[in-house]
């Protein structure tokens, strides 16, 4: 299979960003994870007032949230970033 120079540079660009990507939505889960574990019982107070949630709700819905994080970031960035990496391998073109 043959590819020419501009798309094997735009896939190496496309690389590159969904890598990025992936690094900034670990680091978001690190730290709202980070956040919960440490501040916890603090954030629940603040959003207990806005929201009339229990403690068990409050943790739920975060544990949630971050599953669903977690999911979409290697849904949508590791796996087409695993992906370019194994076309371009193949190619015989990889960087």
């Amino acid at each position: 299979m043959e590819e020419d120079k501009s798309t094997g540079d735009l896939l190496d660009t496309a690389a590159k960003i969904l890598i990025r990507g992936f690094g900034m939505g670990v680091v978001i889960l690190f730290l709202w994870g980070g956040m919960i574990i440490i501040a916890g019982d603090f954030v629940f107070r603040v959003h207990g007032v806005i929201f009339p949630i229990t403690s068990q709700q409050f943790y739920a819905i975060h544990y949630a949230g971050i599953a669903a994080t977690k999911s979409c970031v290697t849904l949508f960035f590791l796996l087409p970033y695993i992906s370019i990496r194994i076309v371009r391998s193949k190619s015989g073109k990889n960087s």
